[in-house]
């Protein structure tokens, strides 16, 4: 049967459309493969250090703006469609300019520990001089050496070349009073990082002090806002965070605890905690006697608000408690005996507080509430 006029206009058409999807299902593979691919001629070193929680589009992003891998978006995609992202282990990396988006992926899965790098962790609720100790045990430095590199930044007090960088939000640290004897207190982040083995020692406090400041920038600017208003700034915060760490021994009563001490800054009763006590007769994590007569502006007994400075280091669980604690009640807490789990008891009042201290610390019971 012959073909009309209009049948075959249609099936021209229909030939032409057909190309075109042919054309262009082939030049989109050829964009993905050409994003994918590395760039002959390049391999500048570029190093990254990959942070525990760094997001796939957070790390496309920066490969991209390094020139390590062409597309940020090509990249994701082959992420998302190897299920990669839950093994890309944090830490410091050397890449090169011009990397294909499988030589990275590769790079990620393998992990810093077994390109050469070496381990350190440091535990939460540190002082800078336990921190400082700590790594001189795992690191080619002595303490000296670590201690040279801080004391440079607090002599030029202001972002150089070849100085330690700190968050923007940190108050000069010559604005402390001869009280405070450690102006870095609480800036260097508590974790398990991995280093290679040429990272200097200025190097190793720097990805300490960025971590810190990775884990304030994860906090939503909205929670920021509010701590704000509530008169609590990023820094105060940080000071929270680090009584929070040392009075918090389970993880879900770090917010509640928060919450307490807030309560009690709202109020304007002393805090009374210990640990600060502690942390002015330089005993921190100590089983000493608490001097509640010392002078010192880090005796919670005797001063009221926040000490000046945090007391330790503190995870981030705890800063994020601090900047957005529960919204309770409470005025006071007791930790229960110490044969106990670590939990505290709460209380609105002093009569029911003293009621919990007789009950589960004179006695020695470790009943729930």
């Amino acid at each position: 049967m012959a073909l009309t006029k209009a049948s075959k206009r249609f099936l021209v058409v229909l030939a032409v459309l057909v190309g075109l999807v042919v054309v262009g299902i082939g030049g989109g593979v050829w964009w993905v493969n050409q994003q994918l691919a590395g760039v002959p001629g390049d391999g500048e070193p570029v190093a990254m250090t990959i942070a525990s929680g760094d997001s796939a589009a957070n790390i496309a992003a920066r490969l991209e703006e390094a020139g390590v891998v062409r597309n940020a978006l090509a990249f994701r995609l082959v992420v998302r469609s190897r299920g990669v992202a839950s093994r890309i282990q944090a830490g410091d990396y050397s890449f090169q300019t011009g990397m294909s988006v499988d030589e990275v992926i590769e790079a990620l899965e393998t992990g810093p520990a077994a390109r050469g790098a070496y381990r350190v962790t440091i535990p939460e609720g540190m002082t800078v001089a336990q921190t400082l100790d700590r790594l001189a045990d795992q690191t080619p430095y002595d303490v000296a050496e670590f201690r040279a590199v801080l004391d440079a930044r607090l002599e030029a007090d202001a972002d150089g070349e070849g100085l330690l960088d700190l968050p923007d939000w940190v108050p000069s640290l010559k604005g402390f009073g001869p009280e405070v004897r450690e102006p870095f207190e609480g800036l260097l982040f508590p974790q398990t990082h991995d280093f290679f083995e040429e990272a200097s020692a200025q190097e190793i406090l720097q990805r300490l002090v960025d971590e810190l400041d990775r884990v304030v920038a994860s906090i939503p600017q909205e929670d920021i806002d509010d701590a704000g208003e509530a008169g609590v700034d990023l820094y105060q915060a940080l000071v929270l965070a680090s009584l929070i760490e040392r009075e918090a021994q389970v993880e879900d009563e770090r917010p509640r605890i928060a919450g307490v001490i807030r309560n009690r800054l709202d109020e304007g009763m002393l805090l009374q905690i210990d640990a600060s006590v502690l942390y002015a007769q330089d005993e921190a994590g100590s089983d000493a006697r608490v001097d509640t007569d010392i002078d010192s502006p880090f005796n919670t007994y005797k001063y009221p608000g926040l000490p000046p400075t945090p007391i330790s280091g503190s995870r981030s669980s705890a800063v994020i408690a601090a900047i957005s604690p529960e919204d309770n009640d409470f005025i006071y807490y007791v930790v229960k005996a110490p044969e106990c789990d670590g939990t505290h008891v709460f209380a609105t009042t002093l009569d029911e507080h003293n009621n919990n201290v007789a009950t589960y610390r004179s006695e020695g019971r470790c009943a729930q509430e």
